[in-house]
């Protein structure tokens, strides 16, 4: 519309030059060629025409350049503002419902203005990917959409989201160190507090939470027998895997209410731990980076090396929740739960038709000997 009134305008303008000039030269008789006159005119209107189209253009795409610094600028504050919410739920180590209802509302408030349809899908796996019984889904999950936000900045610069979680770790210098502490108990009997040695024939009890199931239990299918965690320039599950004596009994957690789906019997030795810079076989990669942490940036594969002693696929259930990914079981309660439920003890008819099954098609091979001398030793 507008460039039709600017053509418009410069035809009447010229339209009111030609006539006035034809005027001009016969009333005052100007001794000049008309056609020299008339190609002048021509030649200063195109002119003018020219330059005003060039100034249009010129400031049309200033104002489009600073229309986009605005929304580029904007856009980094929205990131700025939901990635610093994000990393900030980590702070204390446990992520909750309700935290994650507050960053819903920020991100549904600005975020999702600048977002395309890739990036939410993206966002959403991630979001969808956050176990609140496992902590270290939630850091990876940040990790990956920091990394998302980033990279729609600064698509030429990819930052991995290893790198992220990498440098947000380093500035908490306070590790986890496994205590051996006896458990305190109270006597009903006598009304005293006792010291429980939470072993069982120098037999200790561990909890292990499974990082991403589809992988570990594939590792199972293919006869890998090992519980893997990943580290990102962290140490302390590393340093509590190898605090595992032969022996051991290690039970394994997994999410989506099943609880526990097993009980495995560290071997000796115990563990095999992956280093990131050091150079490994294709066969030691496959067999001990099951969740290709070493492509991915981590800092340590670590892999607690076990055998299984009771199984159910359909899980037993839980007696406490427990966040960490690995940890001593102090609670002599919690482990009589498990170890009676493994046995068969107070299942639902569902859940009897997992025991000892990978799943529905495959029974599994367990070390049944030294299950039922656990049972004997803690009296079940």
């Amino acid at each position: 519309m507008k460039n039709k009134n600017l053509w418009l305008y410069g035809i009447i303008a010229f339209t009111i030059l030609f006539i006035a000039s034809a005027v001009i030269f016969r009333v005052f008789n100007v001794e000049i060629l008309p056609s020299q006159f008339y190609g002048a005119l021509i030649g200063v209107v195109i002119t003018a025409i020219i330059t005003v189209f060039l100034l249009k253009g010129q400031t049309s795409q200033e104002m489009e350049r600073d229309k986009d610094v605005k929304i580029f600028e904007q856009k980094i504050k929205v990131y700025s503002e939901f990635t610093e919410r994000m990393w900030a739920m980590l702070d204390d180590g446990t992520v909750t419902d309700e935290e994650l209802k507050e960053l819903r509302t920020i991100c549904f408030r600005r975020l999702v203005f600048y977002l395309n349809s890739e990036q939410i899908n993206n966002i959403y796996e991630q979001i969808n990917k956050i176990d609140f019984e496992n902590d270290d889904t939630a850091m990876k999950a940040v990790g990956e959409i920091t990394h998302i936000l980033q990279n729609s900045l600064k698509p030429d610069e990819n930052v991995k989201s290893s790198d992220l979680i990498k440098l947000f770790n380093s500035f908490d210098k306070k590790k986890f160190e496994e205590k051996e502490e006896p458990e305190q108990v109270v006597s009903i009997a006598e009304n005293t507090v006792q010291q429980q040695q939470p072993t069982t024939n120098n037999v200790r009890y561990w909890h292990f939470n499974t990082l991403y199931e589809q992988q570990q239990i594939q590792a199972f299918k293919n006869g890998n027998w090992v519980l893997a965690l990943i580290e990102y320039g962290e140490e302390w599950r590393t340093n509590a895997i190898r605090q595992v004596k032969p022996n051991d009994v290690i039970f394994l957690f997994k999410r989506g209410g099943a609880g526990y789906i097993g009980a495995f019997r560290a071997l000796d030795p115990t563990a095999k731990i992956l280093e990131a810079g050091n150079e490994y076989t294709e066969t030691e990669i496959a067999k001990f980076d099951i969740y290709e942490g070493l492509k991915d940036g981590a800092s340590l594969c670590s892999n607690i090396l076990v055998e299984p002693i009771a199984y159910n696929f359909k899980g037993v259930g839980y007696y406490t929740v427990r966040r960490r990914t690995i940890e001593r079981m102090n609670d002599f309660e919690a482990v009589k739960f498990l170890l009676n439920r493994f046995n068969g003890k107070d299942l639902s008819e569902d859940q009897l038709t997992g025991k000892g099954k990978l799943d529905n098609d495959t029974t599994l091979t367990l070390n049944e000997n030294y299950f039922a001398e656990i049972i004997r030793n803690n009296n079940l």
